[in-house]
């Protein structure tokens, strides 16, 4: 018999333990999201230097690439970490700056274009524009944001971390720390870091109280109509 957590949008149990404990299996968006949540908490509470920042779930990026597809059919071109699917099997990291309108791009593969991120360089401005009070909407532009490919090397020779680095590259980035931390050599030793901080704050009681509180996001069927 074993006990199950709450973090946030996932439950701390035996297969997310495993998958973080065993360097053979893929990491699932169920820690990605947790890990988030985590990142998210941490801000909130000030335990994290970072400021005006927001760490997003794995939904809001397939809600991107789903719509920026409706986009795309429809003949229509035009500072938030997060991480993202691509292909059903490999994860990278993105960092979404509001001021600079730019998105750095972190991929422990080393390949530098991906078709998925062009949603978030499209979609993001107009989602940035649609949400705000209609008297300034006219100030805020459409165009697409400048990606850029930030070099990290090319890693994950194991072909399974990729969850972790696009984990580890977002703490790292928000926490202002080298990336070259990161390598093949201790990706392991994160692994369970990763599982370790989700074990602590499944424990800790004033994340307990706000997780007891938590409320997973309503996903519209469609935004294309509202964003547009």
């Amino acid at each position: 018999m074993y006990i199950r957590l709450r973090i946030g949008p996932a439950t701390l149990d035996f297969e997310i333990a495993n998958r973080l404990m065993d360097k053979s299996e893929w990491v699932d968006s169920l820690e990605i999201d947790a890990a988030m949540y985590v990142f998210r908490e941490r801000t909130s509470l000030k335990r994290w230097r970072p400021h005006r920042v927001a760490f997003m779930t794995v939904v809001f990026s397939n809600m991107i690439k789903k719509e920026y597809g409706h986009l795309e059919a429809q003949g229509r071109k035009s500072y938030m970490p997060h991480n993202l699917l691509l292909h059903g099997n490999h994860w990278i990291a993105l960092c979404i700056s509001f001021m600079t309108r730019s998105i750095d791009k972190f991929d422990c593969s080393g390949r530098k274009r991906y078709k998925e991120v062009d949603g978030f360089a499209n979609l993001i401005p107009r989602i940035v524009k649609a949400v705000q009070l209609m008297r300034h909407q006219k100030d805020f532009a459409v165009g697409a944001y400048t990606v850029s490919y930030v070099p990290v090397g090319n890693l994950n020779k194991s072909a399974c971390d990729c969850g972790v680095y696009a984990v580890k590259f977002i703490e790292c980035h928000a926490l202002g720390l080298e990336l070259s931390l990161l390598h093949d050599g201790n990706i392991i030793e994160a692994r369970h870091m990763i599982l370790w901080d989700l074990w602590e704050a499944a424990n800790d009681p004033e994340l307990i109280d706000m997780m007891s509180k938590y409320q997973s996001p309503e996903c519209l069927s469609s935004t294309v109509e509202e964003i547009l």
